[in-house]
């Protein structure tokens, strides 16, 4: 496949939606976590911009979108050596396939840790940025459990028992610390994005 980073997103989407079996969900998750890097980034040059942060956050927004993009292009190419170890099978595929889960389970690790940034910037979030941030920890949540999923296909074909339930205890601990922490960021500001709307009467009958 094509390095990610010399793709346009037309030319990525194609190569999504085609039948080749790379690029797929591992490295779309991957990419979920950069557009949410992207966005983090923004919110926290805003608030750099204003005196509110400094400019280390910025930068290790900066980091992790790097991060995200070089983990898209690993998963592409550790499930590329998963399809090539297919037709021999043994030890080859053994080591190809626990490479393919860990790829996707630290794009899911990632994830959260840039969930933990953008929980950081709520309190400096300029108001006209509070969307992107809202919007930025959809983004890393669902590229959390997007990559999670690709974990639990690869770990499938795994027979090392010990490794699999090491690997199955950190997928449940991701997911559930993901989702705390998605809802911990969200709360807030889906709470002042939604005033416009006023009261609702939840039972209108």
């Amino acid at each position: 496949m094509e390095k990610l980073e010399g793709m346009t997103i037309e030319t990525f989407l194609t190569a999504l939606g085609s039948t080749e079996p790379v690029p797929g969900g591992g490295t779309a998750a991957a990419l979920g976590g950069a557009l949410a890097a992207a966005l983090v980034r923004k919110v926290a040059a805003l608030a750099h911009k204003r005196g509110r942060l400094g400019q280390e956050a910025v930068e290790r927004a900066d980091a992790f979108l790097q991060k995200f993009l070089e983990l898209g292009q690993a998963d592409a190419e550790a499930y590329a050596t998963v399809v090539a170890a297919q037709k021999t099978g043994g030890e080859a595929l053994t080591k190809a396939l626990t490479r393919a889960a860990g790829v996707p389970l630290e794009v899911a690790q990632k994830s959260l840790a840039l969930m933990d940034l953008a929980e950081r910037l709520l309190a400096v979030c300029p108001k006209s940025a509070r969307s992107d941030l809202a919007c930025a920890a959809r983004l890393a949540w669902a590229a959390c459990l997007s990559a999670l999923y690709t974990v639990d296909a690869n770990a499938q074909g795994i027979q090392d028992e010990k490794f699999r339930t090491e690997l199955g205890e950190a997928r449940a601990e991701l997911a559930d610390l993901a989702e705390e922490k998605a809802a911990f960021v969200l709360a807030p500001l889906e709470e002042e994005l939604s005033l416009w709307l006023g009261e609702r009467d939840s039972n209108p009958h």
